[in-house]
């Protein structure tokens, strides 16, 4: 598919006015609300995130929050709320358990590989997080997220 198409621009998680932003900002606001439950200063690990994802939430700078972005591979912080880590979000011993409030992590489980990977993520975030946010595509919407396919996750066979 061409990104610069229409249906391309539709689905653009960078253009504001997106089909796709729409849906992201609402998850984004849900998030919002379950955390401000939470007492500052907070902890909030984010494995398999970007910086982006929390200027879009609005937690970048914010006093009394402090994120730690684990991903493979390396980023630029660029606030100061936000360190940067490299990391295996299938194996995090550098982390003590229940170590941060939040565990967040959007649209990753699903990338880390066989059964076996997502279950020791799956352990993992339950280890070192008092809570947890996990999002995964809904095998259920008829458009594939990353690619706009439709229907595809019904097109494999088990």
């Amino acid at each position: 598919m061409n990104p610069n198409g229409r249906i391309g621009r539709l689905f653009d998680v960078w253009k504001p006015d997106s089909f796709n932003s729409r849906f992201r900002q609402k998850r984004w606001e849900f998030f919002r609300d379950l955390a401000s439950s939470i007492e500052r200063p907070m902890r909030i690990l984010d494995v398999g995130g970007t910086r982006r994802v929390w200027e879009r939430i609005g937690f970048a700078d914010q006093e009394g929050i402090f994120i730690t972005v684990l991903n493979a591979v390396p980023q630029i912080s660029g606030h100061k709320n936000i360190e940067c880590v490299v990391g295996d979000a299938c194996n995090m011993p550098q982390y003590r358990d229940r170590e941060f409030d939040i565990v967040f992590s959007n649209s990753v489980i699903e990338h880390v590989g066989e059964e076996v990977r997502i279950k020791q993520m799956a352990d993992e975030v339950r280890r070192i997080g008092k809570n947890y946010y996990v999002q995964t595509p809904n095998y259920y919407f008829p458009l594939e997220p990353h690619f706009i396919f439709p229907f595809f996750s019904f097109s494999r066979s088990v």
